[in-house]
């Protein structure tokens, strides 16, 4: 079986390099650094957004990290942080804070910081920007996806939720708005598809759900097939979904759940077309293209408890998927990769099956 390694972009990979040493080193970016793990989805850096990057190993010029342990500092500048004005760079990042009583206080201070903050991704682009009053957030706060579109917005007093709140598709459509009071939802919450059209709209009072009539009705049925899903009865499960599918066809959650348990009872032609359902409902339900991964290979596949229960996409295992399944597979494999879960099983299986 022929293997053709499927490859998103030019990755610089330097940070690969220098985690599998076992030299002692922090990473600097843009002047922030990063001292906990890097998360999965910015481990690799596009190559064109790097401006340049310094390794420093002499000890006496560490600066301020001079005390820590390191063996190396390695500096990385970014394009975006070079063409960032001097104005917009002395913004401080809550990366670079730390916290007194649960208040973000300024390196070397523990007077809680009053004034704007900007936190970046590792790229270079903003992630979040908003304004801390005595340490704490105030008013509103905003958060960015890589492309640079707004992710969600959120107004806050004394640090608690408090007054409307929205999230964003990629695609810069409204996901959902509502209301926080005090900490808690309050009032309509409206929640959209990524293609425009509405989803749902629930009512809250001080947090708690107000209940409605005939999403209420098919809620009971999700919630009843949840509860025999966990309960490995997988049969029932799905009698519940369909009874919530006919009362309410229109939601793209009921038709995920179902091929869950499809995929479960190994029936995994049935599971492939509700995920289906849910994508076209929904295309940005990462969970329905990954479940669809699951279903096509499992068809193929005899130790399918092995696969799901770990999560996986058994990529260790050698066995011979038809063309047109395999590049199937790989299409939904880049599209999860797309949408964010860049977990190391899912670049894996993307070796293995992208064609």
């Amino acid at each position: 079986m022929k293997r053709v390694v499927f490859c998103l972009f030019a990755f610089i990979s330097f940070i690969a390099r220098g985690q599998e040493t076992k030299e002692n080193f922090l990473y600097v970016f843009d002047s922030i650094p990063v001292f906990e793990t890097i998360p999965d989805d910015e481990a690799d850096l596009p190559e064109q957004t790097i401006q340049f990057i310094q390794v420093e190993t002499d000890k006496d010029k560490f600066g301020a990290y001079k005390n820590y342990d390191f063996d190396k500092i390695i500096y990385v500048f970014t394009k975006a942080y070079a063409g960032r004005p001097e104005e917009i760079k002395r913004i401080p990042s809550i990366k670079k804070m730390h916290q007194e009583k649960e208040k973000w206080c300024l390196p070397g201070s523990t007077m809680p910081y009053s004034g704007k903050f900007i936190d970046y991704y590792f790229s270079g682009m903003k992630k979040k920007d908003g304004y801390l009053q005595d340490g704490m957030d105030e008013g509103l706060s905003s958060s960015y996806y890589k492309n640079g579109k707004t992710e969600s917005y959120r107004n806050y007093t004394k640090g608690t939720a408090n007054g409307e709140y929205g999230e964003y598709f990629p695609n810069g459509k409204l996901k959902q708005t509502g209301a926080f009071k005090n900490g808690k939802q309050d009032g309509l919450r409206k929640e959209w598809y990524s293609t425009g059209n509405l989803k749902r709209e629930r009512v809250f009072a001080t947090g708690i759900e107000q209940p409605a009539n005939d999403t209420n009705t098919a809620y009971f049925f999700l919630t009843k097939g949840i509860e025999s899903f966990g309960k490995g009865d997988y049969k029932q499960a799905v009698t519940y979904y369909s009874k919530a599918i006919v009362l309410n066809p229109g939601y793209s959650d009921f038709y995920f759940h179902r091929s869950n348990a499809y995929l479960h009872d190994r029936q995994f032609e049935k599971a492939i077309a509700d995920c289906d359902k849910t994508i076209e409902l929904e295309p940005y339900y990462e969970e329905a293209y990954s479940t669809r991964v699951l279903s096509r290979i499992q068809k193929y596949v005899t130790k399918f408890s092995q696969a799901t229960e770990k999560k996986q996409t058994a990529t260790q295992q050698k066995v011979e998927i038809p063309g047109k399944e395999r590049n199937k597979i790989s299409c939904d494999l880049r599209k999860v990769f797309e949408l964010g879960d860049t977990k190391h099983f899912i670049t894996d299986a993307l070796k293995e099956y992208s064609e």
